[in-house]
């Protein structure tokens, strides 16, 4: 039988995945609107890498989370993953609005 705790900790770990997947996307948006010639700075893409230090802390944490079964080590990185998805995600929404904003 399944630990309902130790479940829940690898759905944070996924849950972070997603958001990262979900950076790649908005990356890989902006580096095509860059291509198609579209009026984005290329200060805007820098702006854009930004949260990559974040969300890949948060799936390098994520891999750990899922391949350990130790209850002490998920203790330490769950929370952690958790921390580093959500700053990832603050600075998305961030970058997001400056390239927005930075738009001539």
């Amino acid at each position: 039988m399944r630990d309902p705790a130790v479940e829940l900790r690898r759905v944070v770990g996924k849950f972070a995945l997603l958001l990262a997947f979900v950076y790649v996307l908005a990356l890989v948006a902006g580096v095509t609107a860059l291509f198609k010639g579209t009026s984005m700075a290329v200060l805007g893409l820098v702006i854009l890498l930004l949260p990559a230090a974040a969300f890949g802390v948060s799936v390098r944490d994520a891999v750990r989370l899922h391949r350990t079964s130790d209850p002490a080590r998920m203790k330490v990185l769950w929370p952690r993953c958790a921390l580093w998805a959500g700053v990832g995600s603050g600075l998305l929404i961030v970058a997001v609005v400056v390239v927005d904003r930075v738009r001539p």
